[in-house]
């Protein structure tokens, strides 16, 4: 008799393991991760830190070679060819930090867009930050109000939507 219900155990195991599984990536949504901040959030935080993101805007134009600065890796990946010392590398994450800016910015052309929040895997996540711009991405759609709601009433989801903030400040919905 308990080798009969031992027996099933051991068959039923892999089964219950996949159903696990499948129930864990439903509910939990592992590639999804946390919802973005809220807007008003994320105008509360540019408020609160402004004077570290100006200082931010401040050296990234003065290190032009420097392209994208994560927590752990950069573009170039040599901070030598990008005219970057390592004190000047750590002094942009201490104040990407101080910023609560979690993904560190990316610098390409006339634009500098802060990372502070990303959702779901590379290939079909979405990012949320701040970009300073003298003009909007060609590819954003311009929002006048909440970038959250804007992003609900879209029939595609395959897109970029940014709202001005304030001069050359944008908040920036990334769905591409």
């Amino acid at each position: 008799m308990w080798l009969v219900v031992i027996g099933a155990a051991v068959l039923a195991a892999p089964a219950l393991y996949v159903g696990c599984m499948f129930a864990w990536l439903v509910i939990a949504d592992p590639f999804g991760g946390r919802p973005h901040p809220t807007d008003e959030a994320m105008l509360t935080q540019f408020r609160d830190k402004r004077e570290i993101f100006e200082q931010l805007v401040r050296m990234i134009e003065e290190d032009p070679g420097l392209q994208r600065l994560a927590p752990d890796f950069m573009r170039p990946e040599d901070p030598i060819s990008a005219g970057v010392t390592a004190d000047r590398m750590a002094a942009y994450r201490r104040l990407c930090a101080k910023a609560d800016v979690a993904h560190g910015f990316s610098h390409y052309g006339e634009a500098i867009e802060f990372i502070v929040h990303t959702r779901g895997l590379s290939i079909s996540g979405s990012a949320k930050g701040f970009v300073y711009a003298p003009r909007p991405d060609p590819d954003a759609t311009i929002v006048a109000g909440d970038l959250d709601a804007a992003a609900a009433s879209l029939e595609v989801k395959d897109a970029l939507l940014q709202r001005r903030i304030d001069g050359n400040w944008w908040l920036e919905l990334d769905m591409r």
